[in-house]
């Protein structure tokens, strides 16, 4: 990966590869040896550059101080203004000798790339790497020849009709376990790419993940567990007080309903929004501390406060993404449009997803799709099967007070796990696992395996058959019991293991709803719109993902 080798005051740290340029015949000047700025501009390059390299990669080494030497074919060079000052800019990436980054900043998210074991761009976020990544995509798939079967495939997908009042059937489990999607490291993992996490820093912290990628010299292959991966996060708090994105493992992460939101800590937060704070007024008078500790602390409690505040606005919001097709219901008033997946709150829930939805007891005994009396304490599933927005198309529909009103909604069976002797038999409506996807076949192997007495067996039961539930009803994803434990607390699973009896997971878990607080948001344009000024990064929604 790296290595550093001591020299005086600063550890010089070399990077094992690069994928520099070397450019020649640029516009801009280089550096003059001789001249005190040039020299100094380069040694805070250096600096900042390997401070937040560290800062990522060996966060405990807070002692000892680093200066980066600049990979191979990357180059500082100066433009002189007429003010005789001079802008810095680095030349070297792939992209061509205009690719330049204008701050130590933003190459160092591109030495952090280069520092890790990725050899995809797509998995940097520097601000070139993803279009450069795209761009050589579309340069293979040109040199490519178009079979017939390709050719076929991307016909229909321009004649399908744009209002198409339903998607396309979703495909079959064995079709959807054979890749994951964008931002998805596996349809079972815990973590996803745009998700709101906590991570342990000093103490619990919130932020958002921004990217994943393999260990450095691990062999990840298919279905690899979420221990296999470093995530890339950027902390929540607002983008004024200029906080570096770290990388964490998923032992020291916690999925953002493991943990309820405290209410703001300072008297003149509360009852706010996180937009309805001037936060640069607020900023700025609490930088006016002498103390430069007590002006840190200050710092601090603000990243704290402002992390509070944006998690609540982002989990009472949600946007959309990858539409499917759309239409209106026949008298014309509304809008329904069928997407592939949606970012609720905190988390990305997609289309064959497993998903925790409210319990309406009465509503489902009365149903004639099910013979079976449901418990009031049932943990009740819905294998997603359409996510829709309905929209007002009309003003006159659109309820007093409201803006948009759009109304998300979850269609899908419902089922629960049944415990049952197996000289009984499976109880009705029992439905094999392999027929609902990845997650509901990944649960009962955890149960089964746990299970100490062979005489039993598990089994999913559908409850309710193509139920509709509002976005009040979502609880969250649903996660393998196995996959979660592992995560929020190894030692518990580990006992359950032991005695032979799982409890229910869910209960270690908030509800959606028990971790918002603010007012309502509704939809947004997408999750950069929904995180807004709480990070202090671009957020990229992962390439091949379409947000609309």
């Amino acid at each position: 990966m790296m290595a550093a080798s001591q020299s005086n005051e600063y550890w010089p740290i070399h990077l094992a590869r690069s994928d520099g340029q070397g450019y020649v015949n640029l516009d801009d000047e280089p550096l003059n040896p001789d001249d005190q700025n040039d020299v100094a501009t380069r040694e805070r390059w250096e600096i900042t550059v390997a401070e937040q390299l560290m800062e990522q990669l060996k966060p405990d080494d807070s002692k000892q101080k680093y200066k980066l030497v600049f990979p191979k074919g990357y180059e500082l060079r100066y433009v002189g203004r007429k003010d005789e000052k001079r802008d810095y800019y680095m030349h070297g990436h792939p992209s061509g000798p205009k690719a330049t980054y204008r701050s130590p900043k933003d190459f160092a998210l591109h030495c952090i790339w280069l520092a890790s074991a990725s050899t995809d761009n797509e998995g940097c976020l520097c601000q070139y790497c993803p279009k450069y990544a795209k761009k050589m995509g579309s340069e293979v798939q040109a040199t490519q020849p178009t079979t017939a079967t390709s050719s076929a495939s991307t016909t229909s997908a321009k004649q399908a009709p744009a209002t198409a009042p339903k998607p396309a059937p979703p495909q079959q489990p064995a079709q959807q376990q054979q890749a994951s999607p964008r931002g998805i490291t596996n349809l079972t993992n815990v973590f996803r790419v745009g998700e709101l996490v906590w991570y342990k820093h000093t103490a619990w912290r919130l932020g958002v993940i921004l990217a994943i990628m393999p260990k450095p010299g691990s062999a990840v292959r298919a279905g690899a567990p979420d221990s296999s991966y470093h995530f890339t996060l950027a902390p929540l708090g607002h983008a004024l007080l200029d906080q570096n994105t770290l990388v964490k493992d998923c032992q020291s992460m916690r999925p953002f309903l493991t943990f309820s939101v405290p209410g703001a800590g300072l008297d003149e937060l509360k009852d706010k929004t996180f937009d309805s704070v001037n936060w640069q007024a607020l900023t700025a008078r609490y930088s006016q501390e002498t103390d430069p500790n007590q002006r840190d602390v200050n710092r601090q409690v603000l990243g704290l406060e402002a992390s509070k505040m944006g998690a609540r606005a982002i989990n009472d919001a949600f946007s959309t993404f990858d539409l499917l097709a759309q239409g209106s219901t026949p008298d014309g008033a509304l809008q329904v449009q069928h997407y592939g997946g949606v970012y609720l709150g905190a988390e990305m829930i997609r289309v064959g997803d497993a998903i925790r939805v409210a319990n309406p007891a009465q509503e489902l005994s009365a149903s004639d799709q099910t013979a079976m009396a449901v418990p009031l304490d049932a943990n009740l599933v819905m294998h997603v099967t359409e996510i829709q927005v309905i929209t007002p198309t009309t003003a006159t529909n659109i309820a007093p007070g409201g803006d948009a009103h759009a109304t998300l909604r979850f269609k899908g069976n419902l089922y629960r796990t049944v415990r049952y002797f197996l000289a009984q038999g499976p109880p009705q409506n029992s439905v094999p696992a392999e027929q609902l996807g990845p997650a509901f076949v990944e649960e009962l192997t955890t149960r089964s395996t746990i299970e100490m007495d062979r005489t039993v067996r598990w089994t999913w039961v559908l409850v309710a058959a193509q139920v509709v539930r509002v976005e009040q009803d979502v609880q969250g994803r649903f996660y393998v019991t196995e996959k979660l434990m592992s995560v929020i607390d190894p030692a518990r699973f580990q006992t359950w293991v032991q005695r032979g009896l799982l409890e229910e997971a869910p209960a270690y878990l908030n509800n959606r709803s028990h971790s918002g607080g603010g007012a309502y948001a509704g939809r947004k344009p997408g999750r950069k719109a929904m995180l807004g000024d709480a990070v202090n990064v671009e957020f990229r929604v992962p390439m091949g993902m379409i947000e609309n």
